[in-house]
């Protein structure tokens, strides 16, 4: 049945603002879901709609099919302490067909892949056929296009099925250009405010408690109907809400009842820039508690900033503040980087430090490509062609060396990220360093707001200095077309290499119990030396890496050894490993146990409040860091430099305090095909075994190294 509303005088017929289809888009009537009433949540949900042949030619009767796997599958996560990687994927791109149930034909390769949970751009109705999602207007009706209500309970049934989590995007600071008649049913937008994208949501004026009331309906809609897992909430930063009790907090209360009362986890994060820690820390109740909002986690956009300085050079724009070499080391150690530090892309102090003690690092959600920096690119370009790994389109691996340097260095990237402290997020494709592009796409129908759109991105970009031709115009169905995923490359080279690295790291992770409710406390990050500087010289604690600085080489030292792999006295290395070791008496400042600071606010960028960079004992000229390593835990450390572009990339040395056990992951041996993992047994006895003593480590440029270190 289809409906609508005539409002007053108008003769307009208007959707229903709680309607569950949009059989015809924003501007069309509602109808109700096949097989449901709208309105109740214990509907059947094996009810099929009429049409039994979707929008891809698949029929229902096949894709139900493939929604329960045969063999059984561990439960999903539970929470973000589980250490499960995220997955963000965009329904539309994700397969030629852009379908819900075509989606749910891929599940199996996440769950193989070692995804925990998948992450779902906006999937309410907006104008058009196709749409990044960030224009939705109606958010009780899952868009047409992806096959309505009915295929995401398919999605979501399926996903469950498989073991894996599903986190739903959802938009509450504004609504889409077209199709939005709110405003005529009540005081839903903010008059008084608005922000990048359009009037605000009234959150906090005259009427706001039904307009509260419609959120919370909403979340509460695709948790208990729906089966949804949790929650990604857009750009809280441009939520305009002066209330006591603010719609996030509101948000949190809502999401705890629901796990109690439903006897699962709902999960709610936050995309946030502000680097406020109240985000995720805990709401006071009854007198108790640190008076946060109670948010499960947040996305954290300044680790994502500082990789891809480190990997890609770039330092333009907000990416300037992170070319600071002290800025990954700092936001691996204490989460934010700008915590009260001076942000020159602001041209003023932001953020605030997390309390160290309370927060734990699987809270801060990060990620090295996601839909917003790369989408958000003029030409929508991933880190691969960014960093020259990988053209537009496919090409041969190896044709010339800087392209198999660039692969090495998308693999440290990979390792800052899946074995990093946080929670990590893949974006769809990155695991196989996809060529396709991810662009900017509309399809508005309105004539004006269509050239309206295409020609504020091509503005946007020529004040910026592009060249506004080499836009792609977001109203060309081409555009979108282009951004969709190409399955068929992951066979070739270098995107198999690279989907071989991903599957390995994904299974480190996984197989390490340290990766699960992970403390800031347990984290040790600290920096090697150049190779060429004395062998003796003890990695630079994390404490002494602001700007360039470094503890000064001892006197008498020796250049650091580079033993052929295989042939290292302290350390055992696969074949072909990239890293050399040397087993050594280090002096006890280069322990990894004393390389770390006790103080929770390490001064790493060497700007906070405009400051200069310490200067070293004595007042010379410390040599400069080179490489960077964490420990997580007692035994698992890992061991990286990227070799960024512009800079003079030399071997790292690291001085462990302690033999190593095993190597058990070497990016470079991974990405030529060589074994990933060894954890003893024949393979082991065959190897030099570990020296007593401490190991000294080489990593050269663009490789990564994770090792078991000997138990004390």
């Amino acid at each position: 049945m289809e409906y609508g509303f005539l409002i007053d005088d108008s003769p307009a017929l208007l959707p229903d603002p709680r309607g569950r289809r949009a059989p015809y888009g924003p501007h069309g009537p509602s109808a109700l879901e096949h097989g449901a009433d709208c309105g109740d949540s214990t509907a059947d949900r094996d009810a099929q709609p009429a049409d039994t042949t979707g929008t891809t030619g698949t029929r229902v009767a096949e894709v139900s099919a493939v929604v329960a796997p045969a063999a059984p599958v561990p439960p999903r996560p539970a929470a973000l302490a589980d250490g499960a990687p995220i997955y963000e994927l965009h329904i539309g791109t994700f397969t030629p067909a852009g379908t819900l149930d075509a989606a749910v034909e891929r599940l199996d390769y996440l769950a193989h892949l070692g995804i925990g949970w998948v992450e779902l751009l906006p999937v309410n109705a907006f104008a058009g056929l196709h749409n990044w999602g960030y224009d939705g207007v109606q958010w009780f009706a899952v868009a047409e296009p992806y096959g309505g209500p009915t295929a995401y309970r398919r999605f979501v049934e399926g996903a469950h099925a498989r073991g894996l989590a599903v986190v739903q995007d959802v938009v509450f600071n504004h609504l889409g250009p077209s199709g939005n008649y709110l405003s005529a049913f009540g005081p839903y937008l903010h008059a008084a405010a608005s922000n990048p994208w359009g009037e605000s949501i009234n959150l906090d004026g005259p009427g706001s408690d039904e307009v509260r009331a419609y959120i919370l309906d909403v979340l509460t809609m695709f948790a208990q109907d729906y089966g949804v897992d949790g929650f990604r909430l857009d750009a809280v930063h441009a939520l305009v809400d002066a209330r006591a009790v603010p719609i996030l907090e509101d948000m949190a209360i809502l999401c705890a009842e629901l796990s109690d009362r439903l006897g699962r986890p709902i999960t709610l994060i936050a995309e946030s820039d502000r680097n406020d820690p109240a985000t995720i820390a805990k709401r006071r109740e009854l007198g108790a508690g640190a008076g946060g909002l109670g948010l499960d986690g947040q996305w954290s956009d300044d680790f994502h900033h500082a990789v891809h300085v480190a990997l890609t050079g770039e330092d333009v724009g907000y990416y300037g503040d992170f070319a600071a070499p002290g800025a990954l080391p700092k936001v691996l150690q204490s989460g934010f980087f700008h915590d009260g530090t001076y942000s020159t892309f602001r041209g003023r102090e932001h953020g605030r430090p997390l309390d160290l003690a309370a927060a734990r690092p699987e809270q801060l959600v990060v990620s090295i490509q996601n839909h917003d920096q790369v989408g958000n690119r003029a030409a929508g370009d991933r880190l691969p062609q960014q960093t020259g790994a990988v053209g537009h389109g496919a090409e041969p691996a190896g044709a010339t060396g800087q392209e198999a340097a660039a692969l090495g260095n998308l693999g440290v990237g990979a390792t800052f990220l899946l074995l990093g402290p946080n929670s990590p997020m893949l974006f769809m494709g990155e695991e196989w360093a996809a060529s396709t592009p991810w662009q900017f796409f509309t399809d508005h129908r309105e004539e004006w707001l269509g050239e309206a759109v295409s020609q504020g991105r091509r503005g946007e970009f020529a004040a910026m200095g592009w060249d506004a031709s080499a836009v792609p115009d977001p109203q060309d169905p081409q555009t979108f077309e282009r951004s969709k995923l190409d399955w068929s490359e992951r066979a070739a080279e270098p995107h198999a290499s690279m989907l071989r690295l991903y599957r390995r790291l994904i299974g480190l992770r996984m197989s390490r119990a340290e990766y699960r409710g992970t403390r800031f406390s347990d984290v040790e990050v600290f920096r090697g030396l150049p190779a060429q500087e004395p062998a003796s010289a003890p990695a630079a604690p994390v404490s002494q890496a602001a700007g360039s600085e470094a503890p000064a080489p001892q006197a008498g030292g020796t250049g650091a050894p580079a033993a052929p792999a295989g042939e290292a006295a302290g350390l055992p290395l696969p074949e072909d490993s990239a890293a050399t070791a040397r087993a050594g008496e280090a002096d006890a400042g280069g322990a990894l146990a004393d390389a770390v600071p006790t103080s929770s606010e390490p001064n790493l960028d060497g700007n906070r409040h405009g400051a200069a960079p310490a200067a070293t004992q004595g007042g010379g000229a410390a040599p400069p860091a080179a490489g960077i390593g964490w420990r997580i835990g007692a035994e698992l450390v890992v061991l990286a430099n990227p070799a960024t572009p512009g800079t003079s990339a030399a071997p790292a040395v690291f001085d462990l305090p302690r033999p190593v056990a095993h190597v058990l992951l070497d990016t470079a041996a991974v990405l030529a095909g060589e074994p990933a993992v060894r954890t003893g047994g024949a393979a082991d006895e065959a190897r030099a075994p570990a020296a007593e003593g401490t190991a000294r480590v080489v990593v050269e440029p663009g490789r990564a190294l994770a090792v078991q270190l000997a138990a004390n």
